[in-house]
């Protein structure tokens, strides 16, 4: 089995392996309405969540990978405070107000979201790239206490294009490693795991962790072993990447990457034909 699983890791190109993309909710500010990356209802106690389930099941509502909650709250900022207006299917039909919800709780057909404390972060415009949720040109994080939103903070992201595709920046990394240091004593199958951040120029400015996966069950992860720091030196000087400044810090990414397959340099399919 790890033998397998080291196979695996070789042969593939991976990126980080997240559930699907979830579906954001709504957040009107003033006459704008963003998309807001907090889910309140789920932190609702255990009477409203009762009761949303019992209305989502009498419902019958569409439920979709991208949408596991089965709902898409609509959510107003005004007065300093966090409301629930409406509640709607993933498919964007009207299922009932805040007030049908939770007739007790209702103030002038809404309701405070009292019982929700924690960050939310809401954006608009093109969205730029993707980090486990769409990323949006403006967002905004706020605080909330209690239902109470605390000072914004405002970002403006950005995406650079000075990549080169998966495929291009394997072959580099694999050629590059093999040209730092004697190959003869390489293990057949080499492959290197590594999370980092690049920055305008697509060149790779940080490694925060790397891992270095050799034939058998051998895994060096010390960035003092030579053999990891030729892995290192390879990937900061062949790779280049597309890269985001996302909330003043440059995007962080993870890739395996295959350096070796039955002895040599490993190449693509399309490349050993």
């Amino acid at each position: 089995m790890k033998r397998i699983v080291f196979l695996l890791a070789a042969l593939w190109i991976t990126v980080p392996s997240f559930a699907t993309i979830q579906m954001s909710e709504r957040l009107i500010v003033g006459r704008d309405t963003l998309s807001m990356f907090a889910y309140p209802l789920e932190y609702a106690d255990s009477t409203m969540r009762m009761r949303l389930d019992a209305r989502l099941e009498e419902a019958d509502v569409p439920i979709s990978t991208a949408c596991w909650r089965g709902y898409v709250g609509c959510w107003r900022l005004e007065e300093g405070q966090l409301w629930l207006e409406r509640v709607y299917t993933c498919t964007d039909n009207p299922l009932f107000t805040a007030e049908e919800l939770f007739p007790e709780w209702a103030e002038g057909g809404r309701v405070r979201a009292s019982w929700f404390s924690g960050e939310i972060c809401y954006g608009r415009g093109e969205v730029i790239c993707y980090e486990r949720r769409a990323i949006f040109e403006e967002e905004w994080t706020a605080s909330v206490e209690a239902g109470k939103i605390g000072p914004a903070r405002h970002f403006r992201n950005r995406a650079y294009k000075r990549g080169v595709d998966l495929q291009e920046n394997q072959r580099r990394l694999s050629e590059a490693f093999d040209q730092l240091g004697p190959t003869d004593s390489l293990p057949p199958f080499l492959a290197f795991s590594v999370h980092f951040a690049a920055d305008s120029t697509g060149y790779p400015v940080r490694i925060l962790r790397s891992t270095l996966f050799l034939s058998g069950d051998t895994i060096l992860t010390d960035p003092s072993d030579p053999l990891v720091q030729r892995a290192r030196r390879a990937f900061m000087e062949s790779t280049r990447w597309n890269a985001c400044w996302i909330h003043e810090a440059w995007q962080v990414f993870y890739y395996a990457l295959p350096l070796r397959r039955n002895g040599a340099p490993w190449k693509s399919r399309e490349n050993t034909h």
